[in-house]
C-alpha cells in the first residue's frame, strides 16, 4: 500500500509543477534560463533569483501538497513550515534537485524560477 502511495504522491508532484495555473504561466516553460543562473560546475545558483510567493502558493498547491500537506504542515514528507533548509541554499537546492528520503528528485522537471518562488512563499509561513 506505501508502494502505490508513494506512486501516486510522485506523480502527482511531477504532474503538478507543469500545471497551467490561470494568470500565473506556471509552466517548466518560465522565461528564466536555467543555464543562465546556474554555475556548471558547483550546480549551485550564481545569480539569486527573486521570489513570489503568491505565485508560489498556487505552485505549492499543484506540486507539493500531497506530500508536504495543506500550508507545508507535513504528511507523507516533512514539515516545510520553519525548516532549517529553507534558509541554507545549498541545502535547500541539493533536497531540490537530488531529492531526499521518498522525495524524488526535481532537476529537469521543475525550474529554478518555480521553485525559487515556492520557497519565497514557504518562507512566509510561521
Amino acid at each position: 500500500m506505501r508502494n502505490v502511495l508513494m506512486s501516486i504522491a510522485f506523480s502527482t508532484c511531477l504532474l503538478g509543477v507543469t500545471a497551467d495555473l490561470p494568470n500565473n504561466n506556471a509552466q517548466a516553460t518560465d522565461n528564466v534560463s536555467q543555464d543562465s543562473t546556474r554555475d556548471r560546475s558547483s550546480d549551485v545558483v550564481s545569480q539569486p533569483l527573486s521570489g513570489d510567493p503568491i505565485r508560489g502558493k498556487d505552485l505549492y498547491q499543484v506540486s507539493c501538497i500531497v506530500c508536504h500537506g495543506p500550508q507545508a504542515s507535513g504528511g507523507v514528507g516533512p514539515r516545510l513550515v520553519n525548516n532549517p533548509v529553507l534558509s541554507n541554499d545549498q541545502a535547500f537546492w541539493k533536497v531540490v534537485y537530488e531529492g531526499r528520503h521518498v522525495m524524488p528528485p526535481l532537476k529537469g522537471a521543475i525550474t529554478e524560477q518555480q521553485m525559487t518562488d515556492i520557497r519565497a512563499w514557504l518562507q512566509t509561513l510561521r
